[in-house]
């Protein structure tokens, strides 16, 4: 352990960036405490463990509150827990962690931390978080670049789904730019792309499924689809294909032009009742392969929310000298196996094509918990492979600078 902990102490000296949170620039901390101990994370543990779903769900803060609060003790053991009590001990000073105290405890303890001035500024300090990455979304006014807060353009729907009539219509809306044919949707897309970098904008990001595939866009067949679909006619798969293939290198050539790298999340997807669930496909790195090709120019930093796609996209990333694989989604950020993938790309990847954190946090809160968790990790893979005689402690010191701060400041060309 003296290893560890020598290299954690040094570690957590190293002012981190987080690649892809999702909290709100103009209002970073919890504005209640639901927020906190209803995190996205949290939320589905207590739902697993017997909370009412539709009270979770749907009701206010504090019934929603109170309907988890009794199924908090049957998640200690789980990875979401630890971090709500890094928060609830470390940040609002509690002296138990959240189920062995009562609820009127933790919310008193919030109520005062959140009133206090600078409180998410003073979070993310604590946390030796230097920025964060926001995503906000494409069809909304984006928020401007803060000196903590970078805005990353989130283009699911776009990307997705430019074959429907109420996509395009927002598209319209958004960028002043009536779209009639393909050459208008390249305009949109170059207004869309001019709004991101006024606001500082440094990425842009979108998330697959398995069923989602790409071929070389056309612009003739583009003009054809856009035709059915302005018409209100029916479209079928090839036809679909054939548009977002269109949109997407579109897309593509402008974060190129714009020198902005492209998150790419690969593994999560929505079932039939809307809940969220991980998914695999043993053709799809290989499907995307073909569009980074095309795109050399791109840098993609793909982040997994599949176990099974992790080693796979490391693998990749050897071929391919344009692709970056850091951190994991929600569905696979748990201590094995984030162990796993931390070992897996350094052994694997040069020290310069990956970032650590990607904390997925929609407060400041939780940017915080996953910078503890995300060093932590980091301390033990390495410290393993110092004690194995694989690296050496400086090596190793190195290699958490680069996944912590120089690769996100180079990916991200944050200056």
């Amino acid at each position: 352990m003296q290893v560890f902990n020598e290299l954690l102490a040094e570690i957590e000296s190293i002012p981190a960036i987080d690649v892809c949170s999702q909290v709100d620039p103009d209002s970073p901390a919890a504005s209640d405490l639901s927020e906190i101990v209803l995190s996205p994370e949290m939320q589905a543990e207590v739902i697993a463990a017997g909370a009412p779903p539709d009270v979770l769900e749907s009701a206010g803060a504090s019934e929603r509150l109170e309907a988890a609060w009794p199924h908090l003790a049957a998640t200690q053991n789980t990875a979401a827990h630890w971090r709500l009590a890094q928060i609830t001990e470390d940040l609002l000073e509690c002296e138990h962690v959240p189920h062995e105290t009562t609820l009127e405890e933790v919310q008193g303890k919030f109520d005062a931390k959140r009133q206090t001035s600078g409180w998410a500024e003073s979070v993310l300090d604590r946390g030796h978080v230097s920025k964060a990455l926001a995503l906000c979304s494409w069809h909304r006014e984006i928020p401007a670049a803060t000196d903590r807060f970078l805005p990353v353009v989130r283009l699911d729907a776009l990307v997705n789904e430019p074959f429907t009539r109420k996509v395009l219509d927002k598209l319209s809306e958004v960028t002043d730019q009536t779209v009639y044919e393909a050459g208008d949707i390249n305009k949109a897309i170059t207004a869309l792309f001019e709004k991101a970098e006024s606001a500082g904008a440094v990425a842009v990001n979108a998330s697959f499924v398995p069923q989602v595939d790409f071929e070389p866009g056309n612009r003739d067949s583009a003009d054809r689809v856009l035709a059915l679909v302005l018409l209100g006619q029916k479209t079928d798969r090839d036809d679909r294909r054939a548009l977002r293939s269109y949109v997407m290198d579109q897309v593509l050539e402008a974060c190129a032009e714009c020198k902005m790298s492209f998150q790419l999340i690969l593994g999560a997807r929505r079932a039939a009742d809307d809940r969220a669930i991980t998914t695999f496909d043993t053709a799809m790195v290989a499907g995307y392969t073909q569009l980074i090709s095309r795109h050399s120019r791109v840098t993609f930093d793909v982040i997994p929310a599949n176990r099974t796609l992790a080693g796979e996209l490391a693998a990749a990333a050897r071929s391919y000298s344009n692709v970056c694989v850091s951190g994991a989604w929600s569905f696979a950020a748990f201590p094995a196996s984030i162990r796993e993938m931390l070992c897996e790309r350094i052994e694997m990847l040069p020290m310069n094509r990956s970032c650590a954190l990607t904390s997925g946090a929609n407060c400041a809160e939780w940017v915080y918990a996953g910078a503890v968790r995300i060093r932590r990790e980091l301390a033990m893979v390495l410290a393993d492979m110092v004690n194995e005689q694989y690296i050496t402690r400086g090596g190793a010191i190195e290699v958490a600078r680069c996944y912590l701060s120089e690769n996100p400041r180079r990916i991200y060309k944050i200056g």
